[in-house]
């Protein structure tokens, strides 16, 4: 992420220094040609011989000779031109070397400035993975005697049992993000994966969760050649598009498989266009009032990027799609 800041800050000012010294040595380029093209010929003397063997001085304004002017104008005109090119090599030259300064203090610079966000963004996501860590045991110490409770049907039991599971899913979410940041560089071993029969495989689990809600699951698209992917990634993405799916759909899902693409769309609640860019990111919520914290779709999408796959959202008056392209 910083990285990429860092070459957009170096990007965006090598192009406007590029744009400046084009224009500038640009201008120099065409005063210089143009007053060398405007200057008079220069004036001139030779001596030549008459027929008694005596010399005479001839001036050039007087010499009418016109095969002589022409060989005259010729080499002032090479002169003009190697001086024109010479004069462009220079500023060539130039350019190049205040790029070079320029590349170098702009970097100096970029990754001063961004140390400091970067120092607090790492403090911030190593605060996280340790707090996520420190809650994961008393959470699970808390599910557990929760189900070894004897009391049934007991409404504040039931609460506390509903919000400790909303807790362990919101630790697993951020659990999930701090394994993200930390493994940016992880080589990852790939599998042959056909993708129907993975969307198939995850999505068998849910149906009991399907059916309670009344919502029916198709799956489309023929059988397609098998793809070498980072198989826990693509599960993690997809069961996270399954989940968020179930969770705002209304009566059915409908998913599509198609060469290196999957779409799943489900009808129910429309996202409006303005919300769309926000989807992805941590903590934003299209219906504050709904259970989650907004986590899920902004891990898939640092999932995907991780990958170099590409996830998007579109939304109509029917029904919401995510499309993740792999």
């Amino acid at each position: 992420m910083f990285k990429k800041l860092r070459n957009k800050i170096i990007g965006i000012a090598m192009v406007s220094t590029t744009l400046v010294l084009v224009v500038a040595f640009s201008v120099i380029y065409s005063v210089v040609s143009t007053d060398i093209a405007n200057r008079p010929m220069p004036k001139a003397e030779w001596e030549s011989a008459n027929n008694n063997g005596s010399t005479i001085t001839i001036n050039s304004e007087e010499f009418e000779n016109e095969q002589l002017n022409k060989t005259i104008k010729k080499h002032l005109n090479e002169d003009r031109e190697g001086f024109l090119k010479t004069l462009l090599l220079s500023l060539i030259i130039t350019g190049v070397f205040i790029e070079a300064i320029v590349f170098i203090i702009v970097l100096f610079l970029a990754e001063q400035s961004i140390k400091p966000v970067r120092d607090t963004y790492e403090a911030q996501k190593q605060f996280i993975a340790n707090a996520s860590h420190e809650i994961k045991t008393p959470l699970a110490v808390i599910q557990a005697n929760l189900e070894a409770s004897e009391i049934t049907d007991n409404i504040w039991i039931n609460n506390a049992a509903e919000k400790a599971e909303e807790l362990a899913e919101l630790n697993g979410q951020l659990l999930a993000l701090a394994r993200i940041e930390a493994n940016t560089n992880e080589k990852v071993d790939k599998t042959e994966v056909e993708l129907k029969s993975l969307v198939k495989k995850l999505s068998d689990p849910l149906k009991p969760q399907l059916e309670k809600k009344g919502t029916k699951l198709k799956i489309e698209g023929s059988e397609t050649k098998p793809l070498s992917l980072n198989l826990p990634a693509a599960k993690q993405i997809l069961n996270i598009l399954l989940d968020n799916a179930i969770k705002y759909s209304d009566k059915k899902i409908n998913i599509v498989v198609s060469g290196r693409k999957i779409v799943v769309k489900n009808d129910g609640a429309i996202i409006p266009a303005e919300k769309l860019p926000h989807l992805f990111e941590r903590f934003y919520q299209v219906d504050k009032t709904s259970n989650g914290v907004g986590l899920g779709l902004a891990i898939a999408s640092e999932v995907a990027e991780k990958n170099n796959w590409k996830l998007t959202a579109s939304s109509d008056n029917k029904s919401t799609s995510f499309i993740l392209i792999f």
